[in-house]
């Protein structure tokens, strides 16, 4: 770094914000058998029993960790959470460690750490997500760049492509992520990055560790951009409009303005002249994930960066007057925001009061770790009672890969397990030779009569909780004497969704 930065830059208070980042890991840890598996993460585990470069809906490498995990540790839902977990307390560490690259010292660091592991991040750590991996490799990728942007060693980005491209691996948003610093660098006029040989040279390095998955999505048509399509279908105006206003509640309820605050300086502060790219890459990512009608998360994988510059201006405002009152008004703010946070999207109700509470309606994720074992309860009880003869040439078609995953992990002694849903139709059909369909999930056997013939509804999926889910009341059916054999009619159950 050139001698003026490196000279004025503190050091790095590793110890404080270590405990802050070992703190919520510990937390997620505590709580992640608490309910059970994610319909996701039973997917991931499925698909990595798959092992391929690529999959309809994500590069490889959740599906692989996922059963990898399981593998060695046991099937558990605080198996496949151990690697998250760790990840956002190594995204809090890198948020102090942004900070400290901004010129905060030891509390601004602090103060950074705890504003992202209050935000809807510690939420993301709590599931095996491929959006929990996306925004560690968002915050290295970031982290990388606040150095070069101050002038580090141009020979840095060759490390900022390694961890962009093995986070491809993870997702693709890293595309994104590149794109928002390209526009932001272009808004600042750092034509000195944009003409660098070494920056091109981690674009080329990140797309060589990207290429697998690349081949693999050319060579099956690219059916990540039908995915896309998919997702982008499914939101409304309104739900564009939502995406802006959601960045306040990802942030923390009452921890928001710490980031705003943050995102101010980067754009305005002259000592923040370096880091302006930041700034507007946040606003960039925004503005695209509203124009493709993307998720509403999207954008907080810059969150940390966000956070960083938060802890530099909330460190000197509380260094200013009425310093007992503002110390206060921080640590109620705090509070409030992560017990608001920790109790939307951790599992700390207990699943027999969930229903009673709003919190299904607003964090969907919560009700979606409850039933699995009732469902495998039930399909199984309809199993058991079929006619031995029919009971051989049972086969068993969920309506989407969660009741696929698990029936086939959590369930024994049961028929084959198919689904049309994204990758599950790639291992399909079932053989023609089965000819007794139990249908799982909720479907309309009318619009399949022609196909797989007369159906009965045999039993109705409920969970003890009372947790009104996507399973809750859906049906078991059992159908016999299909007309058409599955190879002519899979296509037509193959879906994205």
């Amino acid at each position: 770094m050139p001698a003026a930065h490196a000279a004025t830059r503190p050091s790095f208070a590793w110890r404080p914000v270590f405990l802050v980042g070992l703190a919520c890991v510990a937390v997620l840890l505590s709580l992640a058998d608490r309910y059970g598996f994610h319909r996701d993460e039973l997917y991931f585990i499925v698909a990595g029993h798959h092992p391929d470069w690529g999959y309809v809906d994500q590069p490889p490498f959740a599906p692989l960790y996922s059963a990898w995990v399981t593998s060695w540790l046991g099937l558990s839902p605080l198996a496949v959470r151990v690697l998250p977990a760790i990840s956002t307390g190594v995204v809090i560490c890198l948020s102090g460690a942004i900070a400290r690259e901004y010129g905060g010292d030891a509390r601004a660091q602090v103060l950074a750490a705890i504003a992202i592991g209050l935000s809807a991040i510690l939420g993301l750590g709590h599931l095996d997500s491929t959006a929990t991996y996306d925004v560690l490799a968002w915050t290295v990728v970031t982290w990388l760049v606040v150095r070069l942007l101050a002038g580090a060693d141009p020979r840095l980005w060759l490390a900022a492509g390694l961890a962009a491209g093995i986070g491809l691996q993870n997702k693709h948003l890293v595309v994104l992520l590149a794109v928002g610093l390209v526009i932001g660098l272009a808004v600042s006029r750092r034509w000195d990055v944009l003409r660098s040989a070494w920056a091109w040279a981690a674009v080329g390095l990140a797309t060589l560790i990207w290429l697998p998955n690349l081949v693999w999505q050319a060579l099956n048509g690219f059916p990540q951009l039908g995915m896309s399509g998919v997702v982008a279908g499914r939101s409304s105006f309104e739900d564009v409009l939502m995406i802006l206003p959601f960045q306040f509640i990802l942030a923390g309820p009452l921890l928001w303005p710490v980031f705003v605050a943050g995102l101010w300086w980067l754009l305005r502060s002259p000592a923040a002249v370096p880091w302006r790219p930041i700034g507007w890459a946040y606003l960039a990512v925004l503005a695209i994930t509203m124009l493709v009608r993307g998720q509403l998360y999207y954008p907080a994988g810059l969150f940390p960066a966000l956070a960083a510059a938060g802890g530099f201006v909330l460190d000197r405002w509380l260094a200013g007057g009425h310093r007992r009152l503002r110390a206060a008004a921080t640590l109620a703010a705090t509070a409030g925001s992560g017990a608001a946070i920790a109790i939307i999207m951790l599992p700390l109700v207990p699943p027999s009061s969930l229903e009673a509470t709003p919190l299904p309606d607003i964090y969907p994720e919560s009700a979606e770790q409850i039933g699995w074992p009732e469902l495998v309860d039930t399909v199984s009880r309809a199993a058991a009672d079929l006619p031995p003869d029919e009971r051989e040439r049972a086969v068993i078609l969920t309506a989407n890969y969660g009741e696929a995953g698990a029936l086939t992990l959590l369930g024994s002694d049961l028929p084959p397990v198919y689904s049309g849903h994204n990758s599950f139709a790639d291992w399909g059909p079932p053989p023609d030779s089965l000819d007794v369909v139990m249908l799982v999930g909720h479907w309309d056997p009318l619009r399949h009569a022609g196909d797989l013939g007369s159906c009965r509804r045999a039993a109705t999926i409920r969970n003890a909780a009372g947790i009104r889910n996507q399973e809750w009341e859906a049906g078991v059916w059992i159908c016999t004497q299909p007309r058409t054999p599955w190879s002519e009619i899979w296509d037509d159950i193959a879906f994205y969704g």
